[in-house]
């Protein structure tokens, strides 16, 4: 059972005068997230930059934390996050 690391990008929206997730999108590796998330909260209320690692066969997630918020993030997402 191998494990893999993998990087997402998770950019927020106001909807309503509520942040809001928008699609997330992958990264290739930390050093991309990382830029990418800043770049990304240079256009929107903040993005949040998200270290997954899975099982390779099943996919399934066994962890998933915070490496890094942008701008303004939900404090229920960071809960939700924590749950996982």
């Amino acid at each position: 059972m191998a494990e893999i690391e993998t990087f997402v990008i998770q950019p927020f929206h106001i909807h309503r005068k509520k942040l809001k997730p928008s699609q997330p999108s992958p990264a290739k590796s930390r050093h991309q997230a990382l830029a990418d998330g800043r770049r990304i909260a240079g256009r929107r209320p903040g993005a949040a930059v998200l270290r997954v690692v899975a099982d390779d066969e099943t996919g399934e997630a066994s962890s998933v934390e915070v490496i890094e918020r942008f701008g303004e993030i939900p404090e229920e997402f960071e809960e939700s996050i924590r749950a996982l």
